[in-house]
């Protein structure tokens, strides 16, 4: 091990492992009753986008209260994508943002494009394990010209994935990303977890017949880009049926 690198990885106490329990604890707690509170008052597509809004802004500051001062600075830059090659995980509020954007007008491709090339992406991939997508090395759909082409909405899980080493990246884009093989922000990893953990608890407490759970992003997608598909799922439908996670073990999400 490097210099760099035990001046980035330190070893924790037991006080300092007990005090990140209960501060993830309270984030997720928290992040649950603001998601339970918004769809109390707006059970519409339009607050299922507030919730997510939210979720996203309460992680993102929360990692930056959190994060220490001397905290190194991560390797991730414009263009560096070998993580764009993993599972990915996402709620519903999630997949309805994303679809919604690649409707729009400032997507960097039509619609019909992009549902296309989800529906081939999805068809690669449907069927494998987070361990056996990363090793045939099959893209993100969204990733264009090595770039993330819904940066601006990516998934919770893409914001909080960091990283210290960029050869670290790189092993793992050839061999797989495994558990503890990235060295994260520490901060973000907290606050992101914690807050992703706490919406979903949210949305399985306002929406129980709706089955909300941790979704794979292309599948999830091209599901909520159905007509009428939010209304659908707040109505009680589980429109998420056939976008589930296939994992490595039989450990849930």
């Amino acid at each position: 091990m490097s210099n760099g690198r035990r001046s980035v990885i330190q070893p924790i106490t037991p006080g300092q492992q007990q005090r990140e329990s209960e501060l993830s604890a309270g984030l997720c707690e928290a992040e649950r009753e603001a998601v339970v509170q918004i769809l109390s008052q707006d059970r519409t597509p339009t607050g299922l986008l507030c919730v997510l809004n939210n979720a996203t802004g309460f992680a993102e500051t929360m990692a930056g209260k959190l994060r220490h001062p001397r905290t190194p600075k991560v390797a991730c830059k414009e263009g560096c994508n070998y993580c764009c090659y993993q599972t990915v995980p996402v709620t519903g509020p999630e997949a309805f943002s994303i679809a919604e954007f690649i409707k729009s007008p400032d997507s960097s491709s039509s619609a019909e494009t992009r549902m296309a090339k989800l529906i081939a992406v999805n068809q690669a991939t449907q069927s494998l394990t987070p361990k056996e997508r990363t090793k045939r090395h099959i893209p993100c759909a969204f990733l264009d010209d090595g770039r993330c082409s819904i940066y601006t909405v990516r998934p919770l899980a893409c914001s909080e994935f960091t990283s210290m080493y960029l050869d670290d990246c790189k092993r793992a884009y050839r061999v797989g990303f495994k558990p503890k093989g990235i060295v994260h922000e520490k901060a973000r990893m907290l606050a992101f977890y914690a807050v992703r953990q706490g919406l979903l608890d949210g949305l399985r407490e306002s929406l129980p017949t709706s089955r909300p759970k941790h979704y794979e992003l292309t599948a999830a997608v091209i599901a909520a880009s159905a007509p009428n598909a939010a209304e659908d799922w707040l109505g009680g439908n589980d429109i998420f049926e056939n976008a589930g996670l296939v994992l490595d073990n039989a450990g849930g999400v």
